[in-house]
C-alpha cells in the first residue's frame, strides 16, 4: 500500500511543477496583452502574480510532496483571491467568462484531496462566484478602466481555450491517479488469474523481456521519479498490461519490483567497495533512492538485514 501511494506522490508532484509553468506561461501572456492594450488595473495585477509564481516553481522541485500537499491547500485559497479580483473586473462590464477559471479548483482538488474537501473546495468557489455579484455594486464607478469590446472579445476567447486546457491536464492525471489506485486494489486478484491463450502467452512473454531488457540498458530505477506510466509510454504499452506481467512473472508489483533492481545496484556498489570511496548517500542516491530512512526500511524489507549489517556481514566497514 505505502508503494502506491508513494507512486500516487510522485504523479502529484510532478503535476505541481507543470501546473506552475503551465501558469506562469499563461499570466505571461495574459500580462503582454494587457501592458499592450494598456488595461488597468489587470497589467499590474498579473505582472505582480506572475513574478511571484517564479520562486514557487523551485520550492516545489526542492520539496518532496509530503510538504508540497500542505502548500497546495494554502496555494489554492491564495489562488482564489486572485480569481477573484479578476472576475470583479469582468463583472464590471457584464462579462461572465472570467468565472469559468472558478471550475479549474474542484477539478484540482480532486487530484490532491478526498471527495469531502473537494465538495467543500466547490462550495468554497460557488460562493466566491456568488459574492462577486453583491460586491460589484459596492466598486466606485470608473474606478476600472474599461476595455473596448475587441478587447474583451480577445479575453473571452483565450480565457475559454486556455481553461478548457488546464481543465484537460488535471483531468489525465487525476486519471493516472485513478488508475494506479484500481491496481493497487485489484493486484491481489490478478496475482491469481492465468494467461489463457496462446496469444496471449507470446504478447505477455514479449512485453516481459522487453521490461527486463529496458531495465538492463536503460537502468530508469536510477531516477527517482521514475514511474510505470513513464515504463508504459516508453515500450508503448499500457499501464495494466505491465503490472499484470510484472505481477505475474516476478510475483511482486510494480514499486517492489523497480526497488529490487535498486537495492541490487547498491549491493553491487558495495561489491566494488564504494562505500570507502563515497559517502553512504552518494550510494543510495545513484541508485534512485531520495530519502536514507526509506533506502534503509527499503533494503531490509528485501535483504532481511539493514545496509550497515550487510556490509559487516560482507567483511566491509562505511
Amino acid at each position: 500500500m505505502n508503494n502506491e501511494l508513494q507512486e500516487q506522490d510522485i504523479i502529484r508532484k510532478k503535476v505541481c511543477i507543470w501546473y506552475l509553468y503551465i501558469i506562469v506561461m499563461i499570466l505571461s501572456v495574459f500580462t503582454v496583452f494587457y501592458i499592450k492594450e494598456d488595461i488597468n488595473p489587470l497589467k499590474n495585477l498579473f505582472l505582480i502574480y506572475g513574478i511571484v509564481h517564479i520562486p514557487l516553481i523551485f520550492f516545489a522541485y526542492r520539496f518532496n510532496y509530503g510538504l508540497l500537499k500542505y502548500f497546495v491547500l494554502v496555494y489554492i485559497v491564495y489562488h482564489s483571491f486572485f480569481l477573484y479580483a479578476n472576475a470583479l473586473f469582468y463583472w464590471l462590464f457584464g462579462q461572465t467568462t472570467a468565472f469559468i477559471w472558478f471550475l479549474i479548483i474542484p477539478v484540482a482538488a480532486m487530484i490532491f484531496f478526498q471527495r469531502k474537501v473537494v465538495i467543500l473546495f466547490s462550495i468554497y468557489a460557488f460562493a466566491l462566484i456568488c459574492s462577486v455579484f453583491i460586491v460589484v455594486p459596492f466598486i466606485p464607478e470608473g474606478y476600472c478602466q474599461r476595455p473596448t469590446d475587441h478587447q474583451l472579445m480577445l479575453v473571452n476567447i483565450l480565457t475559454i481555450v486556455i481553461s478548457i486546457c488546464c481543465i484537460c491536464f488535471f483531468l489525465y492525471y487525476l486519471n493516472l491517479i485513478n488508475l494506479i489506485k484500481e491496481l493497487q486494489l485489484s493486484k491481489y486478484r490478478i496475482r491469481d488469474e492465468k494467461i489463457t491463450t496462446d496469444t496471449d502467452n507470446i504478447k505477455f512473454e514479449n512485453l516481459y523481456i522487453n521490461i527486463l531488457n529496458y531495465f538492463s540498458e536503460k537502468k530508469p530505477y536510477c531516477n527517482p521519479n521514475f514511474t510505470i506510466v513513464q515504463l508504459a509510454e516508453d515500450l508503448n504499452s499500457n499501464v495494466k498490461y505491465i503490472s499484470k506481467i510484472i505481477i505475474i512473472k516476478e510475483k511482486v508489483n510494480f514499486s517492489i519490483f523497480l526497488n529490487k533492481y535498486r537495492i541490487n545496484l547498491v549491493k553491487e556498489l558495495i561489491a566494488m567497495n564504494y562505500h570507502n570511496k563515497y559517502t553512504i548517500r552518494h550510494i543510495y542516491t545513484s541508485a534512485g533512492f531520495r530519502h536514507q530512512a526509506t533506502f534503509n526500511k527499503v533494503f531490509k524489507n528485501i535483504e532481511g538485514i539493514t545496509p550497515s549489517e550487510y556490509i559487516k556481514r560482507n567483511n566491509t566497514k562505511w
